[in-house]
């Protein structure tokens, strides 16, 4: 019995050294502030951006492409105007529908969001752009603030989108308004 108590309690303080404990994965999170927005990002992300705009990139791709501002998390001062809740759909099928700087073709779907949840809908996108001949995949959650519409905006290329979705949605579900 001695024996077995002993076996238990060598497993027990083993698996209590395991990686997944929270202070180990909080030591590979970095915080953000500024007046406006707190977000925590993972420590294989960079910030960059200025003059209160902040955009996150994972390092690989930016160390691959060093010119890339495509490919980002962007939770800065994205806002559309709306005014009434009911507007809010055909606010948002003229966004999805609108190109922007450099867009060349772009074709979207309106998704509205669980009634329960930070988010109220999202466009999900693909895009192409004229200075580059892949397509890139977008996402924007929505939600609504003192008669805006705000979003935040994930962007990868199609084929690093999946790769880097988990991270980019931990950045957007951290984001805290501090107004």
């Amino acid at each position: 019995m001695k024996r077995l108590l002993l076996i238990l309690s060598t497993l027990f303080l083993v698996n209590c050294g395991s990686s997944d404990l929270p202070t180990e994965k909080a030591a590979k999170i970095k915080t953000f502030k500024n007046k406006n927005i707190e977000a925590k990002y993972p420590k294989t992300w960079i910030k960059f951006g200025g003059l209160d705009y902040v955009y996150f990139m994972p390092k690989k791709v930016r160390d691959n492409n060093f010119e890339n501002e495509v490919e980002h998390v962007s939770i800065n001062k994205n806002n559309i105007q709306i005014n009434s809740f009911n507007q809010i759909e055909n606010v948002l099928n003229k966004h999805g529908n609108t190109l922007t700087r450099n867009q060349i073709k772009k074709s979207f779907e309106l998704v509205k969001l669980n009634s329960q949840a930070k988010f109220i809908y999202k466009i999900e996108s693909f895009i192409t752009y004229n200075s580059s001949p892949n397509t890139y995949k977008r996402v924007e959650y929505f939600y609504q603030n003192q008669g805006m519409l705000k979003y935040f905006i994930y962007q990868m290329r199609e084929e690093l989108f999946d790769l880097y979705h988990e991270d980019a949605l931990f950045i957007i579900n951290s984001v805290h308004n501090k107004k």
